[in-house]
């Protein structure tokens, strides 16, 4: 993660040519150099396998599964950029039918080159399909053409798609944003804060998010805007070359930046956050409980705080029955923020688990497993943590006894 840079060594270069012709043949290979942005983080060489030789599948039995799939994500890749390219026999065909005209527009591949070994995968699953190479037939003009099914389809103009971890980091990539280094640790952040929360792989912003979103967009809209951002990067770049002094990039940002500040802190005094009542009544006092928000997400709290300082969980449930045993799916969260489905009677007496919201009459035989040893991941992590604070606070209370 510390370069984006296309650069590879000679040796590198080598070692990909000789894997190439030995695995696929000679007209696979083709001697590419890839140029490299004008921003871009090239201290660094290409991230790449350090020997070609050790194929995924010849390494396999050392590895996790997940050291596995990152292992064989960046050996394809590496050895595809440097393979010939793929050559495709485009078709489109026009069909006149009486007064209508009709199009249908197809490809076959003659020459598969990078693509025997690599085929880049998208979020997207419309741009998927779209993706897909209709195989058509060589034809003649005015060939007749026997009807087997015109399906007709209706067209609106749709928003963009939400974000996912992979096309936001594209984005920051586009906009000049941050650096390779820094695009992992932006993500964690906001989504430890409870300011995004995943829903499979997509993005979806939380009340919390939306509302620090609003606050920080009206009270400090020549900070939070993709241009300032793009612009510090480059200062701080022309401060690692010599060419800037960077006490007076400080000074330049911080004089107007601080006055800012101080006076969103005094209108802010004034805000009052209005929070989300239950009908769940506190157990201490008797007062009907409401919703806040803290650093792992959404809790139930007594507003009687600070005189009552009774707190507790927040389970959602969905309106779809367990598939397993008709009883109440609740939803949570791993270690990492994916948010899973469980059925209430988990691990009792119903192993219904999933990274799939349920439908209804789904009918499920197997639970995740994968998400199951995730989970119990999670449960005996959270358990040694306990366990290490139980014997901190003995010592502490055996010394202070001493």
């Amino acid at each position: 993660m510390r370069t984006d840079s296309t650069r590879i060594s000679d040796e590198a270069r080598n070692m990909a040519k000789n894997v190439i012709e030995k695995n696929f043949g000679t007209e696979y290979y083709e001697n590419r150099f890839y140029k490299v942005k004008n921003d871009s983080q090239d201290a660094h060489e290409a991230i790449r396998p350090t020997y070609p030789d050790l194929s995924p599948e010849q390494i396999k039995e050392y590895l996790t599964p997940d050291q596995y799939k990152l292992y064989r994500l960046i050996y394809n890749r590496f050895i595809a950029s440097q393979m010939a390219s793929a050559i495709y026999d485009t078709i489109t065909i026009d069909i006149n039918a009486n007064e209508y005209n009709f199009r249908t527009s197809g490809q076959s591949i003659k020459f598969k080159g990078f693509m025997t070994l690599y085929v880049e995968d998208t979020d997207d699953e419309k741009e998927s399909e779209e993706l897909g190479i209709a195989n058509i037939p060589y034809l003649n003009k005015k060939d007749e053409l026997k009807k087997d099914e015109i399906q007709t389809k209706q067209s609106f103009s749709e928003p963009p798609p939400r974000y996912t971890e992979a096309s936001l980091v594209k984005t920051l990539e586009e906009k000049g944003i941050g650096r390779p280094s820094t695009y992992a640790p932006t993500i964690t952040t906001i989504l430890t804060r409870n300011y995004i929360e995943k829903v499979q792989k997509t993005i979806y912003p939380t009340e919390l998010g939306k509302i620090v979103n609003k606050l920080l967009i009206e009270n400090f809209e020549n900070v939070i805007n993709v241009e300032f951002t793009a612009e510090m990067e480059k200062q701080f770049d022309e401060i690692a070359e010599g060419n800037k002094k960077w006490k007076e990039t400080i000074r330049e940002f911080y004089g107007p930046f601080e006055e800012v500040v101080e006076k969103v802190e005094k209108e802010l005094e004034h805000v009052q956050l209005v929070y989300e009542e239950t009908d769940i009544k506190c157990e201490k006092c008797g007062r009907n409980m409401v919703i806040k928000i803290g650093k792992y997400g959404k809790f139930l709290a007594c507003p009687g705080y600070p005189e009552c300082v009774n707190a507790k969980p927040l389970i959602e449930e969905i309106d779809v029955p367990c598939p397993k045993c008709g009883a109440k799916v609740q939803i949570r969260k791993t270690k990492k923020r994916r948010i899973y489905y469980i059925c209430e009677n988990n691990p009792t007496s119903c192993d219904y688990i999933s990274w799939k919201k349920p439908k209804l009459g789904e009918m499920i035989e197997e639970s995740d497993e994968e998400l199951e040893k995730e989970v119990k991941k999670k449960k005996s992590t959270t358990k040694r943590k306990s366990d290490t604070a139980k014997k901190k606070t003995t010592r502490k209370t055996t010394k202070n006894k001493k």
